[in-house]
């Protein structure tokens, strides 16, 4: 059972919602004291906030106080007339809905809320998702039987409770949306970063010319592939210079962790599999060790074109030019990237020249 803090003056407002989420399940404790609502937060210990208010300056201005670890999302229910401005709180997942509203919308995008946190804050985390065996191996965290055990605690994290009501799934496509815009905003490159890697992701599926259906995934997972960084700690992702070596173990459960949220939220495994291996390298030295042909085709696209644009827009190391980036890649072909991949970037960003001879005129 999932619990919810419900905050709002309206008694009218704050008892049909609060009606609605105990008919699915949770539990749900209310509050009408706005202005003191971390009070009710850090004694209820709740999985959602969901805050029927007019205004939400008034939750959001704190007084500087931060919360600990991966706190509870707050999700704001909005009259069209309150004309809500958006927010972004680095250290607080915020979403919002506007009423008038389906019961069903509002039910599947709190329980899409609900199974972010609780993926992230799961103890283990960063091992729901594990990197598949190849064959012949039997590395000491993929032992058979790995992926049982691993389909049971997802099962207990997500499981936990019988929904009363079937749920839409647009919902949790707008919430995973939500939850990767909030990893990129929070990260150390230029905003935008999802976008542009999605579009140089593109221009390379067009040059290998990729299968649609490929193409498609490879672009889904392009926008969602840092979704996991909501697990990290955002002094970590801004920081400048190189990372110590326990931060750079930290850094590096990221995949992992994006890939278990979209297990929670989507369940596209091609999406699944693009998010979690996107920074293996052809040679295995990447973060999990796969290698070769192991690399699915759109993990290799998806690793050429966010390298790419992390050498040009970074905003933490110093950036280069799209010329040296370039370079830096085609050094790397064969061994850290994926020779086609980097070929067709290379083709659209820097075409070759062509001669066009010139034809011999008679006089």
């Amino acid at each position: 059972m999932s619990k919810i803090l419900l905050v709002g003056p309206n008694r009218e407002r704050a008892s049909g919602i609060r009606s609605l989420m105990k008919e699915d399940g949770h539990e749900v404790a209310w509050t009408r004291a706005v202005a003191g609502w971390l009070d009710a937060e850090r004694e209820v210990l709740p999985d959602l906030v969901i805050a029927a208010v007019t205004e939400c300056d008034g939750m959001l201005d704190v007084g500087g106080r931060k919360p600990r670890g991966f706190p509870a999302p707050l999700l704001f229910i909005q009259n069209e007339a309150d004309l809500f401005q958006e927010r972004f709180e680095p250290d607080r997942l915020v979403d919002q809905i506007t009423s008038p509203f389906m019961r069903e919308e509002l039910l599947a995008r709190a329980d899409a809320l609900i199974r972010v946190r609780k993926v992230i804050r799961r103890s283990g985390v960063d091992q729901l998702v594990q990197v598949e065996e190849q064959p012949g191996e039997q590395s000491e965290p993929d032992r058979p039987g790995t992926f049982k055990r691993i389909g049971r605690r997802i099962s207990a994290v997500l499981g936990s409770r019988v929904p009363r009501r079937s749920k839409p799934l647009g919902p949790y496509a707008e919430v995973a949306a939500r939850v990767a815009d909030w990893a990129d905003r929070r990260d150390g490159m230029e905003q935008g970063h999802a976008e542009r890697v999605t579009m140089f992701c593109n221009m390379i599926a067009e040059g290998l010319r990729l299968p649609r259906d490929q193409a498609n995934s490879l672009l889904r997972a392009a926008m969602l592939h840092d979704i996991g960084k909501v697990g990290i700690p955002v002094e970590l992702l801004q920081k400048e210079g190189p990372l110590e070596e326990d931060q750079m173990r930290l850094m590096r459960t990221h995949p992992q962790k994006g890939a278990a949220l979209m297990r929670a939220l989507d369940r596209d495994e091609e999406v699944v599999k693009t998010i979690l291996y996107h920074h293996e390298r052809p040679d295995g030295t990447g973060y999990y060790g796969k290698s070769g042909k192991g690399v699915p085709v759109t993990c290799r696209v998806l690793a050429v074109a966010e390298t790419y644009d992390a050498m040009t827009r970074s905003q933490v190391r110093a950036q280069v030019s799209p010329e040296d980036a370039l370079e830096y890649l085609r050094q790397g072909r064969g061994h850290m990237f994926d020779t086609d991949s980097v070929n067709a970037l290379s083709d659209v960003l820097q075409p070759r020249r062509t001669c066009i001879p010139l034809s011999s005129v008679g006089y």
